[in-house]
């Protein structure tokens, strides 16, 4: 008996090595009971494409295979015992992240974005944190740390928000105040965060910033010196409206967006989706005698404002990039694109006030004054030199390009990244003497990579004959570089790891939104934060 059940367990082992031609019959059979499966538990049909699904589906399968037919309801477990290892799960991969990033942090630096959301069914506050970083391998990772609930009596003030997300780094191992400069924070403009974080250097959202421009630009006051701008926007939104509501949007291949004031680019996703479509939305109205609905609206001036917005919408996706590309180094560069936009636009009668308030706005972003709430951080401005294609710097004038040599240098200094770690450097094999040792006082003296001066290191890297296409990643340019430049590579390990927007926390409270949903609404703000912890970090 126990040969045959080696075996058969050595044909199972053996036929599971490979992918099997599923037939047909069974791919029906399994196609039924996904239909079943997402119509008896009201599941989205997406489910089933789920890596978690997928990965359940597999084990069991695989399980099968290794001791035959089962009933599964003897494998499954309760739903309780899910909610109690859902915690133990969490805190065993809490202590595996902290071994992890520790070192790695302590010698080069990260960022953290944070941010606030409220749940819509118990009114319960977080405070979220995700921490980004450039492993030994030189490679950007970004993850998401907490959604740690505030105490219902807890009022949101600058002091007790520090104490919450301080009290919850420490969790994983950062001490913020230990590190002091080699943290840096990216949040939005909120009062309570900028008081919070006043202590350490915190970074505006870049994206908020754009937002404000274009609030400020669309604003009452503005809009009113622009009817045309103003009637084409409320004719646009009465004809999204008129879509909604009437039934007639199933008759579009794409559906209309609406305007919503707290949505980034809101005008010009719902100009565009008019734009896009303006033939059918033609055609549907007037097979329904509403031609004058879209006819009151001028397909030029549509066409003008959207050439207008787009950009702001391009620089949006770059700058909120899937944190899988540095975008720190994007901030200068779209920054200066935008206002050279701008300016031109100024020169169009129907633009010409709009776009004067998107230029002042957008210069102040990049005002020399580092005071200015709007000022572009050196920080960024570091980062766009860091990136080798970009590294003329040539969007700015030789005083400007020369501020950041300067700021490239005294940042190195003060964090000491122009000292070798200790655990990095290879002891120097002895050599053995020849006889022109015996001449040694007339010999050459020769230069190490690891001794070469700092402005030695920024001459030869701003004038060496580049090797990198657009589509080679950063970090590894820099990791094939260090030797040649040590101390600019340190840097760039640090700079190049800080997110231009807080957009991955605000993605984490996306997700906060997917697990406190109605039927779920009694959730412990415990078991919503291990949740999102176990998403964004489970591989």
């Amino acid at each position: 008996c126990s040969r045959l059940l080696h075996a058969l367990s050595g044909q199972t082992k053996l036929a599971f090595t490979k992918s099997l031609l599923v037939p047909e019959k069974f791919k029906k059979e399994t196609r039924d009971k996904c239909v079943q499966f997402v119509c008896q538990d009201i599941r989205r049909y997406d489910t089933i494409s789920g890596k978690g699904f997928t990965q359940l589906a597999q084990h069991l399968v695989d399980t099968a295979a290794r001791i035959g037919k089962f009933d599964v309801c003897e494998i499954l477990p309760h739903p309780t015992t899910v909610s109690r290892n859902v915690e133990m799960r969490a805190q065993s991969l809490r202590k595996h992240v902290v071994e992890e990033i520790t070192a790695t942090i302590s010698k080069f630096g990260c960022a953290v974005t944070a941010d606030i959301w409220t749940e819509t069914y118990r009114k319960t506050s977080f405070l979220s944190a995700t921490i980004h970083y450039v492993n030994e391998q030189s490679e950007l990772h970004s993850r998401v740390l907490f959604a740690a609930p505030f105490d219902p009596s807890t009022s949101k003030t600058g002091e007790n928000i520090r104490r919450h997300l301080l009290q919850n780094l420490r969790v994983f191992g950062i001490d913020a105040t230990d590190m002091g400069k080699k943290i840096i924070f990216v949040t939005d403009r909120g009062a309570n965060m900028i008081s919070a974080l006043r202590e350490y250097t915190r970074l505006n959202c870049t994206a908020h910033i754009l937002n404000v421009t274009l609030s400020s630009a669309f604003g009452t006051a503005i809009i009113e010196k622009s009817p045309e701008i103003a009637s084409l926007l409320t004719d646009v939104k009465k004809l999204v409206t008129y879509f909604k509501h009437s039934g007639q949007q199933g008759k579009l291949k794409k559906s209309l967006k609406q305007s919503i004031g707290t949505r980034w680019n809101s005008n010009f996703d719902m100009l565009n989706s008019v734009l896009e479509q303006y033939e059918d939305i033609a055609s549907v109205l007037t097979e329904s005698n509403n031609y004058d609905k879209i006819g009151r609206i001028s397909i030029s001036t549509l066409k003008l404002l959207v050439s207008f917005l787009k950009p702001f919408k391009e620089a949006t996706d770059d700058l909120e990039t899937d944190n899988t590309a540095p975008s720190a180094s994007l901030v200068l560069p779209w920054s200066v694109r935008l206002i050279e936009h701008c300016t031109s636009a100024t020169k169009d009668p129907l633009l010409s006030e709009i776009a004067t308030v998107c230029v002042t706005r957008l210069k102040e972003l990049l005002s020399a004054d580092s005071t200015s709430s709007h000022s572009v951080h050196m920080l960024y401005k570091i980062a766009t030199f860091l990136t080798p294609n970009l590294r003329g710097l040539r969007m700015l004038d030789e005083r400007g390009r020369q501020n950041v040599i300067q700021g490239v240098k005294e940042m190195i200094e003060d964090l000491k990244f122009d000292h070798a770690h200790d655990e990095d450097v290879e002891p120097t094999p002895a050599k053995r003497p020849t006889v022109l040792h015996k001449f040694s006082d007339w010999e050459e003296e020769e230069e190490s990579c690891g001794s070469k001066s700092l402005d030695v290191q920024i001459q030869e890297y701003r004038t060496m004959k580049l090797e990198l296409s657009s589509q080679q990643n950063i970090l590894q340019w820099w990791n094939s570089n260090s030797s040649q430049f040590p101390a600019l590579s340190n840097l760039a390990r640090f700079v190049l790891c800080i997110p231009a927007t807080s957009a991955p926390s605000e993605r984490a409270f996306s997700l906060c939104g997917r697990i406190l949903e109605e039927r779920r609404s009694v959730l412990k703000p415990s078991s919503v934060s291990d949740i999102l912890f176990l998403h964004g970090n489970l591989k």
